[in-house]
């Protein structure tokens, strides 16, 4: 590696299509964080971490470590994409 990189964060809700009760195709929403890596302009990896509307002290720890991760990857402190 060792080019220029960025981090975007931005919300990102997830759809998924699933077979619902009756057989009929139903699509769940799921809304979260997207955290896109780019280097020297191209993009990386992708993380998406979940948001509910209720979140838990886990969930905030989650996405706390994950920032963190992809801010230290931001400023070459790590090689691995958050």
């Amino acid at each position: 590696m060792g080019g220029k990189r960025q981090v975007r964060v931005a919300m990102h809700l997830r759809r998924v299509d699933v077979d619902g009760p009756d057989g009929e195709p139903v699509t769940l929403s799921y809304p979260g964080m997207l955290l896109t890596g780019y280097e020297d302009g191209r993009e990386v990896c992708q993380r998406w971490i979940p948001l509910g509307s209720e979140p838990s002290v886990a969930d905030d720890e989650r996405l706390i470590a994950a920032l963190h991760a992809a801010m230290l990857w931001q400023n070459d402190a790590e090689e691995e994409c958050p």
